[in-house]
Parts: structure tokens; C-alpha cells; sequence
């Protein structure tokens, strides 16, 4: 399906009905037809999610200090503590109730997160900085290994919410006939992290309608 705009709020198909949004892919709109309505799924890039740190709360968080990628809770830990940590020295007291991995941080036209020590892209480290932590609390992660796999879970959404792979799921419902947009589904989703599931969970809803 291809679309162009028409507007700086709607875009038009070759069904010949107008969508809400721009389709972030033409190929994965999906159409179906029922009662007399025609049902157009689609995921739009949201633009303006909220970040992790918003959404998220003290028991499985990062920190980092750098002029590209800061974000702080120091009323927890300060940017001496993640020093610390990188030099060996004994953690403070928060250590008691979190577990803490590195964090390594690549900013070259864009900034990507790792646990690992370097990345692939920047083998010499002329871009790597490490200044960051992620904390987990030991009272809801009772081992390292479940520990890091949350933390890992952490910097993958952050690596998202950092190349812009956050989405709407959207529904445009016309007439079929007149092809006039009925309604803009109420239930349209915003927020929706990683493209590929978002599309499964798309396909998941115009099946079952």
C-alpha cells in the first residue's frame, strides 16, 4: 500500500481513504473488512515517548555522567561512586541493596548502551566512555544471573527509546462504500518499544476483531 501526504495530518492510500497518521512502512499496513467497515492497522513512530527514566522507578534503574547521555540519581549514588566502582575501590552502602554492572556508553551520531566493555563498531575505545552503572535491587532480584538479565532487559530499552524504536498502534475504521473515516480507534497505543513485536501484537489485534 502506498501513501503520500495530503495534509500535515492525513495521508492518503490507494484503498482512496485518508489516514490519521503516516505509516512508518507502506507494506505493513493491514486492511480488513467487516459489517460494512473497512479496519486500516498501522504503526506510526512516536516521536515524543517518554524516556525510561520516566517511566521507570528505583529498583531497576542506570546512571550516567557524560555530556551526551547524562542521567543521575544521585539522591541514590553520585558520579564518585560509579569512579569508585570503576577503580576498584569498596562500593558505598547503596551496594547493600543493589547489584551494579558497568555500563559502557558509544557516542558517534548517536549514543548506544552495553554492558559489555567496548562495542564492535569502536574496537580502539576513541568513543567508548564508561561512566555508568545499572543498579538492580538484591529485594526483588535475589540472584547475579537473574540481576543481570534485568539489567540487560534495561539497556535494550534504552538502546530503543535511543534510536527512536518506539511506536503507536493505530486503527483508522472507514465505511466501506463512502470510504469516510468513521472513527480513529480509541484504543490506538502509544509507546509500544521494538518494532517487530509491535507489528506481531498489531497483527494479533486485526485478527481477533
Amino acid at each position: 500500500m502506498k501513501t503520500k501526504t495530503v495534509t500535515t495530518t492525513r495521508y492518503t492510500t490507494d484503498l482512496g481513504v485518508e489516514l490519521s497518521f503516516e505509516p512508518a512502512n507502506d507494506d505493513d499496513v493491514i486492511v480488513t473488512e467487516k459489517d460494512g467497515k473497512l479496519y486500516v492497522w498501522y504503526l506510526v513512530q512516536d516521536k515524543n515517548p517518554e524516556s525510561p527514566v520516566e517511566c521507570g522507578d528505583a529498583s531497576l534503574f542506570l546512571v550516567n555522567y557524560h555530556r551526551d547521555f547524562d542521567v543521575r540519581r544521585d539522591c541514590i549514588l553520585t558520579k564518585d561512586d560509579v569512579r569508585n566502582v570503576y577503580w576498584g575501590k569498596k562500593p558505598g552502602s547503596w551496594a547493600k541493596k543493589y547489584w551494579h554492572f558497568p555500563l559502557s556508553m558509544l557516542s558517534h551520531s548517536g549514543v548506544w548502551l552495553s554492558l559489555s566493555h567496548s562495542f564492535a563498531d569502536d574496537s580502539g575505545g576513541w568513543d567508548t566512555s564508561h561512566v555508568g552503572l545499572v543498579l538492580v535491587a538484591r529485594k526483588y532480584w535475589k540472584t547475579g544471573r537473574e540481576a543481570r538479565a534485568a539489567a540487560e532487559s534495561l539497556v535494550t530499552e534504552w538502546n530503543q527509546y535511543l534510536q527512536g524504536d518506539v511506536w503507536g498502534m493505530c486503527t483508522d475504521v472507514f465505511d466501506v462504500r463512502t470510504k469516510q473515516l468513521i472513527e480513529a480507534d480509541s484504543k490506538s497505543c502509544w509507546g509500544c518499544y521494538d518494532y517487530d513485536y509491535c507489528l506481531k501484537e498489531l497483527k494479533n489485534e486485526s485478527e481477533a476483531k
